[in-house]
């Protein structure tokens, strides 16, 4: 390239430059815009992470002791309310009744049958359907009032602490929800097996008209056997009269 093609193509670059210094400086507020434009476009098609907030500790740790407080409420008002119902079972003592009516009618007198009495009343003898005894569990299916329940004592899987055991007597319903769980204590002493109700009262608990049913028949049979226990006696001294005379000679 000779010197002369050079001078010529460093006037046309130096004509450019100097024409376009002047086009943007007329234009600068149009072109200015169009950037702008350009840069706000990019953002839309890039769209960006929400912000999320930072949290200080102090915001979550006070958000988590929120359902803490509530679970700790919620069980304070639940053991009120157990003691509530435990309360009604200590007041009916129909812990006691059960145990009564299990012990004389179905766990040690299984054999022993109150069937024979006909209806009295609206009260109905007691029923039993069916024994069994599996795996530790006694059990005993009855009817109470042409209703079916069934007794559970767990006495034979518990072992001795002491000459102490410590086991439960259920009654279920007959859609075998638990209607009482009664915590037993059985002492060996001197006197031979003492079994006692635990004070603390039952350890699950649905209080219902069935109380009133248990409770009632219970004392019915109860009436009943001091009946049989009365007439018995009655007869033992009847005996004994008669065999004294003999011996000493005393006729009326």
């Amino acid at each position: 390239m000779t010197s002369e093609h050079l001078f010529v193509l460093l006037v046309v670059i130096l004509g450019l430059t100097v024409g376009a210094s002047i086009y943007i400086s007329k234009n600068r507020p149009r072109l200015k815009q169009m950037i702008l434009q350009q840069l706000n476009i990019g953002r839309v098609a890039r769209p960006s992470k929400p912000h999320v907030p930072e949290q200080s500790v102090g915001e979550s740790e006070s958000r988590d002791l929120i359902p803490e407080e509530d679970s700790k409420a919620e069980l304070e008002r639940l053991k009120k309310l157990i003691d509530d119902r435990k309360q009604i079972a200590r007041d009916t003592d129909i812990s006691h009744h059960l145990w009564g009516l299990y012990k004389s009618h179905f766990r040690f007198n299984s054999t022993q049958s109150f069937d024979r009495y006909i209806q009295d009343g609206k009260w109905y003898s007691v029923k039993t359907l069916r024994s069994s005894s599996q795996n530790g569990l006694n059990k005993f299916e009855f009817e109470l009032k042409r209703v079916k329940y069934k007794f559970v004592d767990d006495e034979e899987r518990q072992v001795w602490h002491d000459n102490l055991k410590l086991f439960s007597l259920f009654l279920y319903d007959h859609s075998g929800h638990c209607l009482i769980e009664i915590p037993m204590k059985l002492r060996v002493d001197k006197t031979g097996r003492h079994y006692s109700i635990s004070s603390d009262g039952p350890k699950a608990f649905l209080p219902d008209e069935w109380i009133k049913d248990f409770i009632n028949v219970k004392l019915k049979h109860q009436r009943l056997r001091n009946q049989e226990i009365r007439a018995q006696k009655h007869q033992e001294r009847l005996s004994e009269i008669e065999e004294l005379k003999d011996r000493f000679g005393i006729w009326d």
